[in-house]
């Protein structure tokens, strides 16, 4: 671990889960009000053809995202209702992610990657200002990468090319964080040191373990 502490000169961050509070249910919750339930959802989601992940990598718009999503229901749903349950999960900022951030950045050259969407970006974004003090959440970093509009979503081992490629940093020297396993064991296989940030760890716990002292 030593060896890992100081060579570390950058660090990318997940959002969800990550600095970002999810609750998935909450959409479960919203959608099944407008007559759709998670059974159904899943079952589409789980399908080779998947609109919720074709959403995610920029190849559908929020249009036919809401168009798929209103036949699945079976009846006429306005954009504002499928959005409000869209957008449902996200519960906002961690409390000290702030604090962190300014800590951070002056000492590391920091970067965002997440699997997002056209609907979401705007709803944390402001999520993200209304806590800062009308600071932008992208202020904090060199460079965010979101899923939808670099066309690749984690676990692509694309996506994570795309990221060191157009930011030019060496894997061996960068700190990936992300809440699942399957994104961290990608990031791995692209030399990345990555972190799976479990429920319940404090994040400046686990960036101890990784950075100098």
């Amino acid at each position: 671990m030593k060896g890992k502490r100081n060579s570390i000169r950058n660090i990318i961050f997940d959002l969800g889960g990550v600095l970002l509070e999810l609750d998935v249910q909450k959409t479960f919750d919203a959608f099944g009000e407008i007559g759709l339930t998670k059974e159904i959802m899943m079952k589409r989601y789980n399908k080779e053809e998947n609109f919720f992940l074709q959403f995610e990598k920029g190849q559908i718009s929020a249009n036919e995202f809401r168009a798929s999503l209103r036949k699945m229901i079976g009846n006429f749903v306005s954009d504002e209702k499928i959005d409000y349950a869209w957008n449902e999960m996200l519960r906002g900022f961690r409390d000290d992610t702030i604090k962190l951030l300014s800590d951070l950045s002056g000492k590391y050259s920091l970067y965002l990657l997440s699997n997002t969407n056209e609907i979401h970006l705007p709803v944390y974004s402001e999520q993200f200002r209304e806590i800062s003090g009308g600071i932008d959440l992208q202020n904090y970093f060199i460079k965010s990468y979101f899923s939808h509009k670099i066309k690749s979503r984690k676990p692509e081992p694309e996506s994570f090319g795309y990221v060191l490629r157009d930011a030019g940093i060496k894997p061996e020297e960068t700190l990936f964080i992300d809440d699942f396993e399957e994104n961290c064991i990608t990031a791995r296989e692209t030399e990345l040191v990555a972190h799976q940030f479990i429920s319940g760890e404090r994040l400046r716990d686990v960036l101890g373990r990784y950075l100098p002292g």
